[in-house]
């Protein structure tokens, strides 16, 4: 893999802030993250979405799409599958029926931005984008689970912030608004561009970007317990009562 130090995304500067180690295993080791139920389930979703808006405007299709782009990966049991199965299934029908009322054009899906702040690029990939009549634009990422808190205020969201000024600087949509769009409860938050504080967003994202570029890579232990990795990594402070497999030191677990 060849990292590029001074190439910045939202999900390199989650993961550096979640634990700088993580991000070295990540983006300059390659070490990859396994598929759980949940995040399989994200990934059918998304790609659904992303068949649909592209191929289709006929709302009574988006299930068959579902379907199609249904991946199996990620989950411990057939039974597992389904339950999950449904809950997708379930959260695609509101969708669409929402479809039968959208009054936006739905512009792009999965379009890539990418702009210049001193030496660092910075990059996104934003799941829809659409137009309204008035000729104002809504930037859109969903998510899809279910462990979200729908009180936090949403201007403090660096990802959305960081779509917003993408989609100003990048491509020119001086006015519109960002957006949560939480499939598993029907809901979708916004704000418009300005209300994100975009000196302290590019701040943040190039404050990590320095210490990347320092090489300073030290553990964050209190994040072990939700790491996917917490099993194969030398510095876990929380694995598993049964650890399966070589940490990443080349250490056979005990």
């Amino acid at each position: 893999m060849i990292h590029d130090v001074y190439e910045l995304n939202y999900s390199k500067i989650k993961t550096y802030l979640e634990c700088p180690l993580l991000y070295k295993y990540k983006y300059i080791d390659g070490r990859k993250e396994g598929l759980v139920a949940a995040s399989s389930l994200g990934v059918s979703i998304h790609r659904a979405l992303e068949e649909y808006h592209r191929n289709s405007n006929d709302p009574s299709e988006l299930l068959s799409y579902y379907d199609d782009c249904w991946l199996g990966a990620g989950y411990t049991s057939a039974a597992e599958q389904m339950e999950y199965y449904l809950k997708g299934q379930k959260q695609l029908e509101k969708y669409a029926e929402h479809e039968y009322e959208r009054k936006t054009t739905v512009d792009s899906t999965e379009r890539e931005f990418i702009f210049k702040e001193d030496k660092w690029t910075l990059r996104g990939k934003i799941d829809r984008t659409d137009k309204y009549p008035d000729g104002s634009w809504e930037v859109i990422d969903y998510k899809t689970g279910d462990d979200i808190d729908l009180e936090a205020e949403i201007t403090d969201s660096l990802q959305l912030g960081i779509y917003a000024i993408g989609a100003q600087r990048a491509w020119n949509m001086k006015k519109g608004k960002a957006s949560f769009y939480f499939t598993a409860y029907d809901k979708v938050i916004s704000a418009p561009f300005e209300a994100f504080d975009e000196k302290k967003i590019l701040d943040t994202f190039i404050s990590v970007g320095e210490q990347i570029e320092a090489g300073n890579f030290e553990p964050n232990t209190s994040h072990c317990a939700q790491c996917a990795f917490r099993n194969r990594c030398a510095k876990s402070v929380c694995p598993d009562p049964e650890p399966d497999g070589p940490d990443f030191s080349g250490n056979t677990p005990a």
